[in-house]
């Protein structure tokens, strides 16, 4: 039976726990309802113990408007890693300003310590990051958007069929409106945008030797210096943008060729890239399309081939599966499938395991959420012993997390490319801790 928390309190240290303030409510006067300017990036500060109330005011305002900017947005990837900062600076002013905590005051000061050295960390990524920074003028913003779009349509297209599907058989996770943005695609602009990169071409290829060149290849420049923004790699990007000229028309493309040649070197990069650029192709706001796409390339990955347990990110490791070279023999024969079979069977079977795993992973966040209402749990697969613990260790432990998925975040815009990179942890409002009481069957 587990005992309520006035039985487990018993002698341990008291919490006082407050609901924790959002962030209109930390900057007062100056938060600004609709924002009208953001202060340049801020410069980490050389003491740590600096960071108290006026100069956690100053980044946090400078982190809430460039998130909330309606003319200039960062791409989905500088958001991510933002957020993060904006928490950090939020629970160290929170931390700051309100009593959380009866007890220990050096507990409370390396609570905050943790949080200071996090957010010195993240700063010296603000200054030369620059997807952390909101672009210098509305030109750049429509490049960089346009870019995304792009890059975001030739995404799909290559699951554009497979995903449809999914969303059509699987409307309460999907809705089918958030997942479709595959269909639109600005011919036109990007057919002038490829004349002018061909007439360009030559003075670029200078430049890249070293030639100052740079002012007869602006657009080259724009675009490469873009894709630095947003974790893209330009030679990839030019090739995209020219195909989609040349062929100007949208081609759902599929994997039929790659296996058909037994290419499987090729496949295999081609799936590893595509899941490690989800984070920076969707939005993290957009959580079901994230979801449906890293648990359709999981699905696709896991069908064709079998990773190392103990290496799973090195996809040069990864060897293909029986199903896949099932399909191989298919097409080669010696009495051919044709091709349109074959794809109708393999997206059936990938969209069929597709299904079962977010059936799975719903059912798994059921007993998770069940657990830690009922019994103060945060996981279901091993028993832990709990007690009434600190708030502070808590904050302790987010902040190092939090150090974590920053590294991560600057590796997949560094184009350090791992498939444990892409699951980034997702942190929400700043809400009150769980409150965690004594289960006696879990003692040790």
């Amino acid at each position: 039976m587990v005992a309520s928390s006035q039985e487990s309190a018993g002698s341990l240290p008291q919490l006082k726990v407050r609901k924790r303030t959002d962030t209109k409510t930390l900057l007062g006067e100056d938060y600004q309802d609709i924002v009208k300017d953001v202060p340049p990036p801020p410069q980490p500060l050389q003491n740590a113990l600096d960071y108290k109330e006026k100069n956690l005011k100053e980044r946090l305002v400078y982190a809430d408007r460039t998130l909330r900017n309606p003319e200039r947005k960062l791409p989905p990837i500088g958001i991510r890693a933002l957020k993060l900062y904006k928490d950090a600076c939020a629970r160290l002013l929170d931390l700051d300003e309100g009593e959380v905590y009866e007890g220990d005051e050096e507990e409370l000061e390396t609570a905050k310590d943790e949080w200071r050295v996090t957010i010195r960390m993240y700063e010296g990524y603000i200054q030369y990051t620059a997807c952390l920074q909101i672009t210098r003028t509305s030109d750049a913003q429509m490049l960089q958007d346009q870019l995304l779009n792009l890059q975001r349509t030739a995404f799909h297209a290559r699951y554009g069929d497979m995903l449809a599907e999914v969303c059509r058989q699987l409307r309460k996770e999907a809705e089918i409106k958030k997942v479709d943005g595959w269909r639109e695609l600005q011919k036109e602009y990007w057919t002038e945008i490829d004349k002018k990169l061909q007439r360009e071409k030559q003075a670029y290829e200078r430049v890249l030797k070293g030639e100052r060149a740079h002012d007869q290849c602006p657009t080259h420049l724009a675009v490469s210096h873009t894709c630095t923004r947003v974790g893209f790699n330009a030679d990839d990007m030019l090739q995209i943008i020219h195909l989609y000229a040349v062929r100007n028309e949208l081609v759902h493309a599929n994997f039929i060729p790659l296996i058909k040649k037994g290419l499987f070197d090729d496949l295999k990069k081609q799936l590893y890239n595509d899941f490690c650029d989800i984070p920076l192709v969707i939005p993290d706001v957009e959580q079901t399309q994230t979801t449906l796409m890293i648990k359709l390339l999981e699905t696709i990955i896991d069908l064709w081939f079998d990773r190392d347990q103990d290496d799973p990110d090195n996809y040069q490791m990864w060897t293909p599966t029986e199903e896949l070279k099932d399909f191989y023999k298919s097409l080669r024969g010696p009495n051919p499938q044709d091709e349109v079979s074959v794809q109708k069977i393999m997206s059936t079977a990938i969209v069929k395991a597709v299904q079962k795993r977010l059936r799975e992973a719903e059912q798994e966040k059921e007993i998770v959420e069940k657990l830690s209402k009922e019994f103060g749990l945060v996981s279901g697969q091993k028993k832990v012993k709990r007690v009434a613990s600190s708030q502070l260790q808590a904050e302790r432990d987010r902040a190092k997390l939090m150090k974590g998925d920053w590294v991560k975040i600057m590796n997949l815009v560094q184009g350090v490319r791992k498939i444990s990179d892409t699951y980034l942890q997702n942190y929400g409002e700043l809400d009150t801790p769980p409150e965690i009481v004594v289960d006696p069957s879990l003692e040790d």
